[in-house]
């Protein structure tokens, strides 16, 4: 049975009882990590998850606060004993960025004892890896920072990750909800969505239309900390066929096919 693990589920900023965006998607003999914001090796070992154990981290963009946490979980899983390979699938531009910082962080080839391998998402259209269809989709959630450096320089994703019991979308980070619009063109069983760069209606107008048995909202902006409540209402009033929950850290959520899951 395959479920996910909310590790963080803050937005761009510290906001207190939430760490920054990462999940864990388990399955039966595979872990993938979908982002590493910062404290994720932390919060991985509350909940007494093996930090040797990930086949592969993807990262969707090279934000701050959705790669914060990846040296210290690299080298939680060197201490830790690991020494099969880490495959760490990420936008091009990023590669040599991170290989550089984690030199600097003394976690470099000459240091860790295994093997880091970085795999670009413009490689392929689709990555078959453990059983999955990873198909990454670019967003437009870097346009204004490309507009201040060379254009199209950066690169934000969308995955949508298919298996034969499930399908699921993450996000990401993006421009508008538009962004999703390739991804959830066939059925979703869950779709973890954030909800801060456009006003949370502009998404939900643009989900009722889609097929999607469950909703779950990460990444909230700060001005609805405390607030949760009240925009789960909105939400849940305007997509009444699908089962919509907001994140919270160490929640999981059961995935099943035509479903959309259960959590606890």
């Amino acid at each position: 049975m395959a479920h996910i693990f909310v590790v963080g589920s803050a937005c761009g900023v510290p906001v207190p009882g939430r760490g920054h965006s990462s999940f864990l998607l388990a399955m039966e003999g595979s872990r993938i990590l979908v982002d590493a914001g910062e404290p994720c090796s932390r919060t991985l070992a509350e909940a007494e998850f093996d930090l040797r154990s990930f086949n592969a981290i993807f990262l969707t963009h090279g934000h701050s606060d959705h790669t914060g946490g990846l040296p210290m979980l690299i080298q939680a899983a060197w201490l830790s004993g690991r020494t099969e390979p880490l495959t760490i699938f990420l936008p091009a531009e990023l590669s040599e960025p991170l290989k550089e910082w984690l030199n600097a962080s003394y976690l470099g080839p000459d240091i860790v004892p295994f093997q880091i391998v970085f795999v670009p998402w413009e490689s392929q259209s689709c990555f078959e890896f453990y059983g999955l269809k990873v198909h990454p989709a670019p967003t437009t959630h870097l346009v204004t920072l490309n507009r201040r450096s060379i254009p199209n320089r950066f690169k934000a994703y969308s995955l949508r990750i298919e298996h034969p019991d499930f399908r699921i979308v993450f996000s990401g980070d993006l421009g508008s909800p538009n962004d999703l619009e390739g991804q959830l063109n066939d059925h979703v069983d869950l779709l973890i969505t954030e909800v801060a760069h456009f006003p949370p209606a502009k998404l939900f107008q643009f989900l009722s239309t889609k097929s999607i048995d469950r909703v779950l909202l990460t990444h909230l902006p700060t001005e609805w900390t405390g607030k949760e409540q009240k925009l789960l209402k909105s939400a849940r009033e305007a997509l009444p066929a699908k089962a919509v929950t907001i994140a919270s850290d160490k929640m999981r959520l059961e995935i099943f096919s035509g479903t959309g899951g259960g959590s606890s």
